[in-house]
């Protein structure tokens, strides 16, 4: 039994736009950033925190 062929996907247009904020917990010497969107008409509260040690520089991401 052959396996079926891939379907070609389209080619991205344009990349996702996000309109996100973040706050640290201390200016002089941040441990955890928290990213959020600052306007969601939703009723849940969704954020994401990152902990210093624990996070990855973009540049060693790419």
């Amino acid at each position: 039994m052959s396996e079926p062929a891939e379907t070609p996907q389209p080619a991205v247009s344009s990349t996702a736009q996000f309109e996100l904020a973040y706050r640290y917990d201390e200016p002089s010497n941040p441990s955890t950033l928290t990213v959020f969107t600052p306007e969601t008409e939703r009723c849940t509260t969704e954020w994401l925190t990152v902990d210093r040690p624990t996070a990855v520089s973009l540049d060693a991401v790419r």
